[in-house]
């Protein structure tokens, strides 16, 4: 029996994700897939900015970011190709995490550097081509049973937790008994990657969702001379009869032929909107597609699954360290599954605007707004509830549960740095002047213990103005370890009522 701090079970970027920041940590993590390495073909295509600064606390944005393209735009068209709904953004552009609002990636690529630095880390061992035994707890922990897949003996494992990455067909989700509540939309589509062989004039360079009543497809441009399309499938059609080359060639005619690309993947999908109705029992977590699906209008899939783990990172940490006890694990659902199920039917209602569009040409009813193209006017999820400052029902400021902004510092004369480099997925609380007078000794002394920083960032620090506008408005902004904001001071929040709120959620230090 071989013990460990956590296993994972899958190691594709969520479990390879989740590894890495557990490592970061200073735990020893067990990584299991059945897969010999990285899955060969491109699957994901494209991530954010929040995504970025998870590279980032690992130590290989600057890496990661060099393999991509920013996102230049996307938009609705109609069977002419007319705009419907749409938006252009510059190369340059870059949101509040200080990164690029949108990177287009390739998933193999992206893989092996993740990877790579995972496997670097002291703490982390996998074991690969090897299949996972059915997990069984115990008030010590979890136990699995390992058989290698080419042959051999098989052995155990124990750890503290598991965390379960293994896909949207989850073999755990399924032994813990888990429902995937369905919301009812489940469409068949043909996904197509090409790999051009020279520049295509007429090829649009953003993204579209082209509303065809002879069959609807997204396209995207991908990294470098990578394309995709999404077709999907007609009522009478069947996957497997629509993807031999003859077929995919004769609906990628439009825009190109043989002499042009090489069809690098050809895949049959049934997208999916659904989500699990639990995702812990005990011991055992589900993250990613596990938990959760989601239809990939928006490029959200992976993102999503990566925002678990980083979640739940932190607060397992925080537990197992003895600074608070297990209420702190019922937020990650609580607050994962919310913010995914936002997403999610963001996702839905963008594929219904598209089967409203196609629809429209035939029938003449068009739609008198196009507000569900890309999320449009709803806003982008929060967290609603949970570590924060703000609860459910609380009216919401804008900022609380919200992903903090992330500027360039320059603090005391030292090198120019991200503040996140600096925070060190530590809380931290930042503002423009020196608080600390304002925070008596109890909660000095609670800061201390549960590693929290404080930074003074005067305009002379802010190398760029990402947190410029906060720290106007607010006297102090309090940021939790995954960079999502738990709470902020002004004159209708004290310093001292929010560490209040903040204290609640740990143990006492002095028991």
């Amino acid at each position: 029996m071989v013990r460990f701090d956590a296993i994972i079970l899958g190691y594709g970027p969520v479990g390879a994700m989740a590894a890495g920041l557990l490592a970061g940590r200073g735990w020893r993590v067990a990584v299991i897939d059945r897969m010999a390495d990285v899955y060969p073909l491109p699957r994901a295509v494209r991530f954010d900015g929040e995504v970025m600064r998870m590279f980032q606390e690992l130590g290989i944005a600057d890496e990661i970011n060099a393999q991509c393209t920013p996102i230049l735009g996307a938009e609705f068209v109609d069977a002419n190709n007319k705009r419907l709904e749409g938006f252009d953004l510059p190369a340059d552009l870059t949101d509040a995490s200080g990164w690029s609002i949108s990177s287009m990636f390739h998933q193999p690529l992206m893989e092996r550097t993740l990877r790579t630095r995972v496997e670097a880390s002291d703490g982390v061992t996998t074991y690969i081509s090897h299949e996972a035994g059915t997990p069984v707890q115990t008030d010590e922990g979890v136990r699995v049973d390992l058989t290698p897949v080419e042959g051999g003996a098989s052995f155990s494992l124990e750890a503290d937790y598991l965390i379960a990455a293994d896909g949207a067909s989850s073999p755990v989700r399924k032994v813990l008994g888990f429902e995937l509540v369905s919301l009812g939309y489940d469409c068949d589509w043909i996904v197509v990657d090409v790999l051009l062989k020279r520049d295509v004039p007429g090829l649009s360079a953003i993204a579209q969702q082209i509303c065809d009543p002879d069959r609807i497809v997204t396209y995207v441009p991908v990294v470098g001379m990578r394309r995709r399309w999404e077709f999907r499938l007609n009522p009478g059609e069947v996957k497997e009869a629509m993807t031999n080359d003859a077929m995919i060639w004769e609906m990628l005619k439009p825009w190109v032929g043989p002499d042009d690309a090489v069809i690098e993947r050809a895949a049959g999908y049934q997208f999916h909107a659904a989500i699990a109705d639990q995702w812990r029992a005990r011991r055992i977590f589900l993250a990613g597609d596990a938990a959760h699906q989601t239809p990939p209008f928006l490029g959200e899939g992976m993102c999503t699954g990566l925002r678990d783990v980083v979640n739940l990172v932190w607060k397992l940490d925080m537990v197992k360290r003895g600074l608070a006890d297990d209420h702190l694990l019922e937020t990650y659902q609580a607050e994962r599954a919310p913010h995914a199920l936002d997403l999610i039917d963001f996702a839905v209602e963008t594929g219904k605007l598209m089967d409203q569009i196609a629809e429209a040409h035939v029938t003449g009813d068009w739609p008198t707004s196009y507000a569900a193209a890309y999320g449009g006017d709803r806003g982008y999820p929060h967290l609603h509830g949970g570590v924060l400052a703000l609860q459910e029902n609380d009216p919401s400021d804008g900022v609380t549960g919200f992903q903090g902004a992330q500027a360039s510092v320059r603090l005391n004369g030292a090198e120019l740095a991200r503040l996140d480099d600096l925070a060190q997925a530590n809380f931290h609380i930042i503002s423009t002047q020196d608080l600390s007078p304002q925070i008596k000794d109890s909660h000095k002394a609670f800061l201390d213990v549960i590693g929290a920083k404080l930074f003074v960032l005067e305009a002379e620090a802010r190398v760029t103005p990402e947190l410029d506008v906060l720290l106007a408005q607010y006297d102090a902004i309090i940021v939790r370890p995954d960079r999502y904001v738990f709470g902020v001071v002004d004159g209708n929040n004290s310093l001292e009522e929010q560490l209040v709120k903040l204290e609640s959620h740990f143990l006492s230090i002095s028991g």
